[in-house]
């Protein structure tokens, strides 16, 4: 499941990419990676760590990750090329897009989504080559789902850190946002104008250092290129990072900000609320597995979780909990076991 954090700060530059291949390096490497990046479990008196601690522990990873790049690479990079998935289109089978049209930083590329002018046939062909959701849609939902799509995009800004961009990032993100919202009447995320879109797993800095697959952020979407993939490659198997980070930005937009409220979620979201809490406690008994320990963290976690195995294995989430089930299927407006999805 994506190891993400709500945390609220629109600075990209607190998220730091990780070297291609580095599930290669050496086990005591690795070792040292993860044990910078455990959650503090434990309460102690306040000291200069507390205040200073955070700002060492951030200057060490980072040191450690430029060396280890330095040694694999024999020359110093910006952060922002490592794990290029350039390299590896066909493993993927990528659009590479070709053109820029807006200016972009040292950092990464930046596409605005009205600016990107994508064919309704690409778009289309795309959709038909990842996306089970739009394939499984009557025609009539189609369209609609089109329309939705290229809405959705126009109004993002599409930060990619990496060398290139491909076309299939902003419309296959923009794909999971249509498809989590299809049967709400407020689907657009005002409030999360942008999504930046990291080739691999990323560290993030604040407010603490860890490894993520994906997270929300104050106003920014941040997503592993490469998860967001794998979940669309195994569309039944309960994991999409897509689903997953959408869930979070979704219940933000509708309980946080008080713009663009759906009304319908906001009210069918308290059967949830009863109905999750009751699943939640049942996972925490030895046995269960419909949901992983990660879920488990907090009630927004499970709530997310729920989203992906809603959409992904809904067979197993009615099955185990039929309440839950009802409760997502009114919340969102749709049902994946009628249609097929």
């Amino acid at each position: 499941m994506p190891q993400d954090t709500v945390y609220f700060s629109d600075n990209p530059d607190k998220y730091v990419v990780l070297p291609n291949g580095w599930d290669t390096l050496p086990d005591d490497v690795k070792g040292t990676l993860f044990e910078l990046t455990k959650d503090q479990r434990f309460e102690k008196k306040h000291s200069f760590m507390d205040d200073y601690g955070p700002f060492f522990y951030t200057v060490g990873i980072l040191a450690l990750i430029w060396i280890i790049i330095r040694i694999r690479d024999g020359r110093s990079r910006s952060f922002v090329a490592f794990g290029s998935l350039v390299n590896n289109e066909a493993d993927y089978d990528i659009v590479e897009n070709q053109s820029n049209p807006a200016p972009s930083t040292p950092d990464c590329l930046v596409y605005p989504g009205h600016e990107l002018n994508i064919a309704d046939e690409d778009i289309i062909k795309m959709l038909n080559r990842r996306s089970r959701y739009y394939v499984a849609l009557p025609a009539a939902d189609k369209e609609k789902f089109l329309y939705r799509l290229k809405k959705f995009m126009s109004r993002k800004n599409f930060y990619i850190h990496d060398k290139s961009g491909f076309k299939e990032m902003p419309v296959l993100i923009s794909a999971a946002a249509i498809q989590l919202s299809f049967g709400l009447d407020k689907y657009l995320l005002p409030d999360f104008p942008n999504i930046h879109i990291f080739p691999q797993e990323f560290i993030a800095t604040e407010p603490s250092i860890r490894f993520l697959e994906g997270n929300v952020s104050d106003n920014c979407i941040n997503i592993s290129w490469k998860h967001f993939l794998e979940g669309f490659q195994s569309p039944a198997d309960g994991q999409n990072v897509g689903l997953h980070e959408l869930a979070h930005a979704y219940h933000f937009q509708n309980f946080s900000t008080g713009n663009q409220v759906d009304a319908d979620f906001v009210a069918d979201f308290s059967r949830f609320d009863d109905c999750g809490n009751k699943a939640y406690q049942n996972e925490l008994l030895p046995g269960a597995d419909l949901y992983s320990r990660y879920a488990m963290r907090n009630f927004q976690e499970f709530w997310a979780e729920s989203v992906e195995i809603f959409f992904e294995r809904p067979a197993d989430l009615n099955y185990r909990y039929p309440e839950l089930y009802e409760a997502l299927r009114d919340i969102l407006n749709q049902d994946p076991l009628k249609t097929g999805q």
